[in-house]
């Protein structure tokens, strides 16, 4: 058994604990296989009234385990069935029938919100730092980022699924992504009574009043539509600032990512989760098959050079029609249940 993941029960609370602090609990499929499993048993165990999802150390979760999907020879099946259980996990808890709150006091990002925000209870605290910032690794929004970010308000969904932006508590909370929030030293208490008597927190009132991207919304709205030559034409030929910044860290970003993350969110915009963890499926695993995909890895995680030449180059080399055929599938899909 392994102890990256832990499972308890107390007082009818299932209790999940991620426990791999050094690399901050990235999942890996070990540990999505015991989740899935666990979950399951739980949903029809009448003993068990809810679940609580934690991890151990400064992160939930940090995202998914990439780093064994970098090692793996392209021969290895570790990428097809490494997504295959992620997403079928995601959608488990989506339709889990108990209540299932996550604990946000410190980094949530990439598959670490795949495991939480298909709950229906998010907790943040001041230190939450939540992001999707697979763009940068020349992948793309997963784990039911396409749904949850296409829903989001102004275009704030497009520009956090290119950016990466990352989100502080405040934010979290005025978007909808957290439910509740809570100062840390106080989550302690309010894990106690969920646990113990299922009581659900109640929100403090949160420190941070600041907020660049909200400010932007309407900013945002104007230029984070459409597909993304047009949103990189609108924000080289604005004279704002905030365009400026965020036109120099979209250049330092894979451009077939870019091109493929505004793709799916548009087409995103329409279907159920369902329908979009299968489409995330079927282009993951053309995805993870791009020399992008291993050379994104490599240079933020592996050689940690921060420098990767990505192919094509620029949005402007990109055959738009290549983006279209990731979209088609072409593999067994997920028949998620």
């Amino acid at each position: 058994m392994t102890d990256s993941i832990h499972f308890k029960i107390q007082s009818g609370t299932g209790i999940i604990h991620l426990n791999r602090p050094k690399v901050l609990n990235a999942l890996d499929l070990e540990m999505a296989t015991l989740f899935l499993d666990k979950l399951k048993e739980w949903k029809i165990n009448k003993t068990i009234k809810r679940v609580l999802l934690v991890g151990e150390g400064k992160a939930l979760c940090a995202g998914g385990d990439i780093k064994s999907l970098f090692f793996s020879s392209d021969i290895s099946k570790l990428k097809q069935v490494f997504f295959k259980k992620e997403y079928t996990l995601n959608y488990a808890i989506s339709q889990f029938p108990k209540p299932y709150m996550s604990i946000w006091d410190g980094i949530v990002m990439g598959g670490g919100i795949g495991l939480s925000i298909h709950g229906n209870i998010r907790l943040a605290s001041e230190k939450t730092k939540f992001a999707m910032p697979e763009t940068a690794i020349g992948f793309f929004p997963d784990v039911g980022g396409s749904y949850f970010l296409s829903r989001l308000k102004k275009g704030i969904g497009f520009f956090l699924g290119l950016t990466g932006h990352v989100l502080n508590s405040m934010e979290v909370v005025s978007l909808g992504l957290a439910t509740h929030f809570l100062k840390s030293n106080n989550i302690n208490k309010a894990q106690e009574k969920y646990i113990n008597r299922g009581e659900l927190p109640v929100s403090a009132t949160n420190s941070i009043t600041i907020s660049e991207i909200l400010m932007q919304q309407d900013f945002i709205q104007n230029i984070f539509h459409d597909n993304i030559r047009s949103i990189m034409k609108k924000l080289d030929q604005s004279s704002h600032p905030f365009a400026k910044k965020t036109y120099k860290n979209l250049l330092t970003r894979c451009p077939m990512s870019l091109a493929v993350t505004t793709e799916l969110l548009q087409r995103a915009k329409n279907l159920t989760l369902k329908e979009c963890l299968e489409m995330e499926y079927q282009l993951s695993q053309h995805i993870v098959y791009r020399d992008d995909f291993n050379i994104g890895i490599k240079a933020a995680l592996v050689s940690k050079s921060y420098n990767p030449k990505w192919s094509p180059s620029t949005i402007r080399d990109i055959d738009f029609k290549e983006i279209k055929k990731l979209f088609k599938p072409h593999i067994e899909p997920l028949n998620l249940k």
